[in-house]
């Protein structure tokens, strides 16, 4: 019978590749929680709140697009915004088919405060409190974050290891 792994150990020894994917879904679920208890909002309806709140109004149209989203996905995230009172939807005049997104006041003042709680850039661990970890963190993250938005799937692939990944003894999870 194999001896019990502690979660913690099963952590440090895992491949890098399947920390940041559990990472992400863990931090995804966190601030899914925290939206819903202290903001009413999934994070859906936070991005429609963040983008009103830096582009201005904006047609359905425009929105979906920002959020990328289809127009009919995002009439189920306004109208629950619209009944919550974070936007109002108002028909443009000139063409009633088009219709305008806008911020209440209640809207305005969730979405200022989460730009403020998101730009505190307060440290989120231990780790990330030292400046030079932070540092090397954020250039791994803005690194992989760029990489992996090329669309370049052969880092995925075992058998194509990419010089990067050779050189640091890495291999992908």
């Amino acid at each position: 019978m194999e001896p019990l792994v502690s979660f913690s150990d099963a952590l440090r020894h895992a491949p890098l590749g399947r920390l940041i994917s559990i990472a992400g879904h863990v931090v995804e679920q966190h601030w899914g929680r925290y939206l819903a208890e202290h903001h009413g909002l999934t994070s859906a309806g936070m991005r429609v709140l963040m983008v009103l709140a830096r582009a201005g109004d904006s047609t359905h149209r425009e929105m979906a697009e920002r959020c990328f989203v289809r127009p009919a996905t995002l009439t189920g995230i306004v109208d629950t915004l619209e009944r919550d009172g974070f936007v109002v939807r108002q028909r443009d005049p000139n063409d009633r088919r088009s219709v305008q997104l806008s911020l209440t006041d209640k809207g305005r003042e969730h979405a200022q405060a989460l730009i403020q709680m998101i730009h505190s850039d307060r440290p989120l661990t231990s780790v990330d409190a030292d400046p030079a970890k932070r540092a090397v963190i954020r250039e791994f993250l803005a690194e992989l974050i760029t990489t992996m938005s090329d669309g370049d799937l052969g880092r995925l692939n075992p058998d194509k290891e990419s010089a990067d990944m050779t050189t640091r003894g890495s291999r992908p999870c």
